[in-house]
């Protein structure tokens, strides 16, 4: 696993900013602690997106369900009159 000078990315795009070629910040014979560093932060990041695509969900369900009871509103006032 490479070790990327995080700094250096656009974090938006993925795009790097400015020339050079990724830093490398250990040896070889480090690189497993480094890799499972590398996980957990995947892991994290996974997690991250799993409870933003959860909460994306939920509001999507609460925007149908505001929806339906505007309509039902609508219905009854129109029934009223």
């Amino acid at each position: 696993l490479t070790q990327f000078d995080y700094d250096s990315w656009d974090t938006m795009s993925g795009a790097r900013k400015g020339p050079g070629r990724p830093r490398r910040y250990v040896d070889e014979e480090e690189e497993p602690e480094m890799d499972h560093g590398g996980n957990m932060w995947v892991q994290m990041l996974q997690q991250q997106q799993t409870m933003l695509q959860q909460q994306q969900a939920m509001h999507h369900q609460y925007q149908a369900r505001q929806a339906q009871a505007e309509r039902q509103h609508r219905e009854m006032m129109q029934v009223l009159q």
